[in-house]
């Protein structure tokens, strides 16, 4: 516990989140051409660690946890090795890259970001 200068108590105040941090829109893409677009807010200038990160997530999603969606599903399929990583945006706070993460995964519509879209995870192949 802190005190001030006139010898009261002060509690520690938590800190007010940021809204305004940069986030990256990144692509994951398959040998065989399937893509994934996500978001991941930037730590600090490196974008390409950020994303490294969010990448490393990805697959603890797939592998150790065994999730069934169907970027999981592709992880496992072509092995963590063989997917291709890109930066497609970067976009100042948060709602404005969730919101064109949205746009671009409605324009592009890659074939990993379709489930409840249309495409579950056993239409094109059998797990």
């Amino acid at each position: 516990m802190k005190v001030d200068n006139l010898g009261l108590a002060t509690l520690p105040c938590r800190r007010k989140s940021r809204s305004d941090r940069n986030h990256i829109i990144y692509q994951l893409i398959t040998p065989s051409g399937e893509r994934y677009l996500g978001v991941t807010y930037a730590r600090g200038r490196a974008f390409k660690r950020s994303i490294k990160i969010r990448w490393e997530a990805h697959l603890r999603n797939a592998l150790e946890y065994n999730r069934q969606n169907l970027l999981s599903v592709a992880i496992r399929e072509h092995g963590s090795s063989n997917f291709h990583r890109e930066i497609l945006e970067i976009v100042r706070g948060k709602q404005n890259a969730h919101d064109r993460e949205r746009e671009l995964i409605q324009t592009l519509q890659p074939e990993l970001n379709m489930e409840g879209m249309g495409r579950k995870i056993n239409s094109k192949r059998d797990i």
